[in-house]
């Protein structure tokens, strides 16, 4: 499996800069887990890099929960925890950060 994956056919990035917030970008190559580049299509070779589009998605940086509480001893599997962290995932949360449990 290759190190390498370029998404293409990006509807609109997102920068998070405010001074700067839409990238006239369609494309975003990475390596290692690392972007390494944002642009047009015909600005990335592709070849022995896995491809995936986007079919006009929006990216977006992702966002930090800074307050979390992914564990709540034994109410966890009552609260059904591990869906609300996958629901997070899907809202655009990249990262959370708790200090655990009490």
């Amino acid at each position: 499996m290759s190190n390498r994956l370029v998404i293409q056919n990006i509807g609109l990035v997102l920068s998070g800069d405010l001074e700067n917030p839409i990238l006239e970008a369609d494309t975003i190559a990475t390596a290692d887990g690392k972007i390494t580049g944002i642009g047009t299509a015909k600005d990335f070779d592709t070849e022995g890099a896995t491809v995936v589009d986007v079919k006009g998605t929006t990216v977006t940086p992702g966002l930090i929960d800074s307050h979390v509480h992914p564990v709540a001893g034994d109410w966890t599997p009552r609260q059904s925890q591990i869906n609300w962290i996958d629901s997070s995932l899907h809202g655009g949360v990249t990262t959370m950060i708790s200090a655990g449990e009490v």
